[in-house]
């Protein structure tokens, strides 16, 4: 009777010792802090991606995928029709080999082929992550593998301020707009009037370029406004000046030193209009030994007006172009002409 009331009292006894520790709060042994540990695993590395993610862990050298187990718990999502996944890494496999390992190794999971989780879902994982103030990584860590591959360098901000610009008016008000205040303004009046084309042109000047220990320059970003009366010298219309561009054209057709785009037709100012865009290639010999090769690019609108036709482009270096295309951008939408 005495031997059954101490077995009573020890299967008593063990009985708690097992409940206290299936109801115990999860205590820091659970988890798989070296290779030879089971439990949740304590990454070194964590690198997640939209249906795959890689991490790196500890290893003995006999550590590979099967050495872990993913429990998944699938939640309600934040978005309707859109399941949440939380993942917990554990190692089911100690590893208790000889070799050493200092980086660990590298684990890929996805989601589809190893989970069967596939279409729309977010996920999140619950395992702690080592500090690179613990762990010492090498040249072959993800973090060093990304910064290799990628810059993280944020861009200096730096003050942008907008071209000073001043207003123009042609002879005859024929046309007025804003100009660059800061950019070189070539005219000529006199030839103007015998010519019947009343134009400016504006440059940008010092884009000196020394090349091969000789001085040279690129052709300075170009800007043009142009009104070609309807007794212009030239004897152009405004159907004339955009046949001789569709024939310019077709005859560089086919070439690799010449890119066309197709021409828009646009409404400017209430007028008919045509824009354009191109890119020539040019090779300017210096001297017998040396030849200067780049790309032109040009932008120019062509419109029609009561008596005659208007022309704004703007030409530069293809390496210059997007740096000045916003003030020929704001010379277009200040233009006002006559009719």
């Amino acid at each position: 009777m005495r031997l059954i009331s101490v077995l009573s009292k020890a299967i008593i006894f063990l009985f708690c010792i097992l409940f206290m520790l299936f109801s115990a709060p999860k205590s820091y042994a659970e988890y798989s802090k070296s290779p030879r540990q089971t439990g949740e695993a304590v990454l070194d590395e964590l690198l997640m991606g939209s249906n795959r993610f890689v991490v790196r862990v500890g290893s003995n050298g006999c550590t590979d995928k099967g050495s872990f187990k993913l429990d998944v718990k699938k939640e309600e999502g934040l978005f309707p029709k859109v399941p949440h996944y939380v993942l917990t890494i554990r190692r089911i496999k100690p590893d208790e080999c000889k070799a050493i390992v200092d980086d660990g190794t590298l684990i890929l999971f996805d989601m589809e082929k190893d989970l069967e989780i596939k279409g729309s879902f977010t996920y999140s994982l619950t395992n702690r992550v080592f500090s690179s103030s613990r762990v010492q990584l090498s040249e072959e860590s993800l973090r060093s593998l990304i910064e290799k591959c990628l810059t993280f360098d944020i861009p200096e901000i730096k003050e942008i301020k907008p071209e000073p610009y001043t207003t123009f008016m042609m002879e005859h008000d024929y046309f007025t707009c804003l100009i660059p205040a800061s950019w070189k303004l070539k005219r000529d009046k006199e030839g103007s009037e015998k010519a019947g084309i009343f134009e400016i042109k504006l440059t940008k000047p010092d884009k000196a370029k020394p090349e091969d220990g000789e001085r040279y320059f690129f052709p300075d970003p170009f800007i043009y406004v142009g009104y070609f009366t309807k007794k212009n010298n030239q004897n152009k219309t405004y159907e004339s000046f955009i046949m001789d561009y569709e024939k310019l054209v077709q005859k560089r057709q086919g070439s690799d030193k010449a890119r066309y785009e197709k021409p828009k037709n646009i409404r400017f100012n209430g007028k008919e209009a045509q824009e354009h865009v191109y890119e020539v290639y040019q090779a300017k010999p210096r001297g017998p030994l040396f030849t200067t090769e780049y790309w032109l690019k040009a932008k120019f609108i062509i419109v029609k007006a009561k008596d005659g036709f208007y022309v704004l482009a703007y030409k530069s270096p293809k390496e210059f172009y997007d740096n000045y295309l916003a003030i020929f951008e704001e010379i277009v939408k200040s233009f006002k002409s006559i009719d």
